[in-house]
């Protein structure tokens, strides 16, 4: 399938809607292509790079030149929150994103986040692809979100520049950044980290300058990211499912013609399907990659780790709500039946 350049720096746009109408005249065509932005926040090494890439490629081949995808990566347009409130109000159309980037705005999002619930990647995809289908999707439309696809960002796992980690005392006073998001916060102090809340694109920097010790992502996006270059250590303690959904701002959704929707629906499955098997595929790369970056990478039983969850469950059962908690917990059960 032929790539095409579709990365536009200077379409920017303003407030209100991104589907925008260009004067870009396609050969053959009478009528101008419509253009949608989409955001996301890796680099060319990650899978989301690559399969974001082939989905608006084939977007514009099926619509021969009449529906663009403009792709952003790498927090071009704003930090993972930003973002997120952007594709809400229309400012961005298509945002590959963690829904609990929006937890303050809709606690309930947490429960995908909730740490050690799933027992492996194919157990989390089928909870969010298929058990919990349904109720995630209207929890996200309520959240002005239409959702597309699931991608996948990976299990979350320690970087860090002061010491191995094969136990849960190895972690204890470590120093790490995190997200703004309860669930990786209270998940790591229940470990005996203290941690702190750094944008993303400010990271590197922090970890080169030793703000802090280290940081937690998946591996693939620590390796995309080049913090092998900052860090002394990696450790797969898979403590938490980091999902990544094409979510839509609706309108931009609803505007499109229903041949336009059936295209950007059936691409952004296929290629979600594609990112999460390339993610599966690539991990043990990714670590034999970090290890030639002269990381040291362990890979410490989970179970001992699981054992200390109990507090980060308190805050989240709280915060999430008890009802919520218990009917997720159904379908994490469901999905491991499957």
């Amino acid at each position: 399938m032929p790539k095409f350049n579709l990365r536009r720096r200077d379409f920017l746009g303003t407030a209100g809607s991104a589907v925008l109408a260009t004067a870009v005249i396609i050969p053959g065509k009478a009528r101008a292509a419509t253009r949608l932005k989409l955001a996301h926040g890796v680099g060319p090494d990650h899978p989301i790079y690559q399969s974001a890439e082939d989905f608006a490629a084939s977007v514009a081949e099926r619509t021969n030149g009449e529906l663009v995808i403009d792709v952003f990566p790498q927090n071009e347009l704003g930090t993972t929150h930003d973002v997120a409130r952007q594709t809400q109000m229309g400012a961005v159309d298509i945002n590959l994103t963690n829904p609990p980037v929006i937890e303050n705005q809709a606690p309930a999002t947490n429960v995908i986040q909730i740490p050690y619930q799933f027992d492996n990647y194919a157990h989390a995809h089928r909870v969010l692809g298929d058990t919990a289908n349904a109720w995630l999707r209207e929890l996200l439309a309520q959240n002005q979100f239409h959702w597309v696809a699931n991608y996948v960002f990976g299990f979350r796992a320690l970087t860090n520049s002061v010491r191995e980690i094969h136990t849960p005392d190895d972690i204890a006073g470590l120093n790490l950044r995190v997200p703004p998001e309860v669930s990786i916060k209270s998940a790591l102090e229940a470990l005996g980290a203290t941690t702190q809340t750094i944008a993303f694109n400010e990271l590197y920097l922090a970890l080169a300058s030793n703000v802090v010790d280290g940081q937690d992502n998946p591996l693939a996006v620590s390796y995309a990211n080049k913090f092998y270059e900052v860090q002394k250590f990696a450790a797969t303690t898979n403590h938490i499912y980091t999902a990544s959904m094409m979510l839509m701002n609706p309108n931009s959704w609803s505007r499109l013609s229903e041949e336009f929707q059936q295209v950007v629906s059936e691409e952004g499955l296929r290629t979600g399907k594609e990112c999460q098997a390339n993610l599966l595929t690539s991990e043990a790369e990714t670590i034999a990659k970090l290890e030639a970056a002269g990381l040291v990478v362990t890979k410490p039983d989970t179970a001992p780790f699981r054992e200390l969850m109990g507090p980060s469950y308190d805050i989240l059962r709280e915060r999430i709500g008890n009802d919520t908690w218990e009917k997720w917990m159904t379908f994490v059960e469901d999905g491991r039946q499957a």
